[in-house]
Order: C-alpha cells, then sequence, then structure tokens
C-alpha cells in the first residue's frame, strides 16, 4: 500500500505525517489492542468480543476512508487524516456497543 503513504500536497499535516508509521509499530499497536480486548474476557466474553469487533470494524472503516482519498486525492491531508479518527471511532463505538449487548 504505497500510494497510501503520499502526501496529496507538498505542504501541510499531511506532508508531515505521510509515511512516518512503520510496519513494526503498526503491528506492536495491533497486538496492544489485542491484549487489551483480551483483558475483556476477565468480564464476560462479550466484552472481548465487543472490543474485537469494535477494533476491526474502525481499522476497516478508516482503511475504507484512506482507500477512497487515496485514489481520489492522490494522498493523504491533514483533513483526512482527520477523517480517518472520525469514522474509525464512529464504527469502533457503534460495532463494541452492538455486540456488547448481545450478551
Amino acid at each position: 500500500m504505497h500510494a497510501a503513504r503520499a502526501s496529496a500536497r507538498s505542504e501541510g499535516l499531511g506532508a508531515w505525517v505521510a509515511g512516518t508509521v512503520r510496519l513494526p509499530l503498526a503491528a506492536a499497536a495491533c497486538a496492544v489492542v489485542a491484549a487489551v480486548c483480551a483483558t475483556g474476557l476477565l468480564v464476560s466474553p462479550w466484552s472481548a468480543a465487543g472490543c474485537a469487533a469494535g477494533a476491526v470494524a474502525g481499522l476497516s472503516a478508516a482503511g475504507a476512508v484512506l482507500r477512497r482519498s487515496v485514489r481520489r486525492l492522490g494522498g493523504i491531508t491533514g483533513d483526512v487524516l482527520g477523517a480517518l479518527v472520525e469514522c474509525a471511532t464512529a464504527a469502533a463505538l457503534v460495532v463494541a456497543a452492538a455486540v456488547a449487548s448481545w450478551g
């Protein structure tokens, strides 16, 4: 996904941030999230499932917005980064709440 690391413009937040997160750091962040979700098993299986489903939903939503933005704009901007945060948060919270309410 090399295109996702590109900045749409040479100035601004997108140019400053684009390509700064390397794969090992992203993998470590995912491992930490998985460990946090696993601690939900201490409360109930539904808590852990809600956490994991929310994380997957948030990453999926952000990934979809990122791909669309890179295709349309040719890279990322600061506004795209903000949109990624908002979409990921909304998707994660809605899915986590829905799954946790089933338990």
